[in-house]
């Protein structure tokens, strides 16, 4: 069993605790608040995830065989919550994975654990962008 799929035991026994629909909101707010953002400095054009309706950062980060991101939206902290909640709990997922592994791992869990019901089709389209763009890193840092 890879780390990807301890995590997502993790987080799929997490979500099949909520007991009304608005916990996972209120979870994506909490993991929003909690994630430590990354440096502004990082902030650049080139690492805009494409397809969010809020600006999203995520930079990609390869050391000794891992890949480590760095997350973040516009407003940081602030807002918006939901976005940078699906952000950091991707990042709950694959942060500090081999390459291997998240090519090795289906996206579809975050469907199969109820994400995308109630979730606008913008954030949808979003978190769909994100999660491809962790794929693309993977792919390209997989041939190293």
């Amino acid at each position: 069993m890879s780390v990807i799929d301890e995590r997502q035991k993790e987080v799929k026994a997490v979500f099949e605790g909520f007991q009304d629909p608005d916990d996972k909101w209120k979870y994506l707010m909490c993991l929003s608040k909690e994630h430590p953002g990354m440096d502004e400095s990082l902030k650049a054009e080139k690492f805009i995830v494409q397809g969010c309706a809020a600006r999203m950062f995520l930079v990609p980060e390869y050391k000794e065989g891992l890949l480590f991101f760095h997350m973040d939206t516009e407003g940081g902290a602030e807002s918006p919550l939901i976005s940078r909640g699906l952000g950091a709990l991707a990042l709950k997922i694959y942060n500090g994975s081999s390459p291997r592994d998240i090519l090795n791992t289906d996206p579809q869990f975050f469907q199969n654990i109820g994400l995308n019901v109630g979730l606008s089709p913008t954030r949808a389209n979003g978190f769909a962008s994100l999660l491809k763009q962790i794929y693309l890193y993977a792919r390209v840092f997989s041939v190293l």
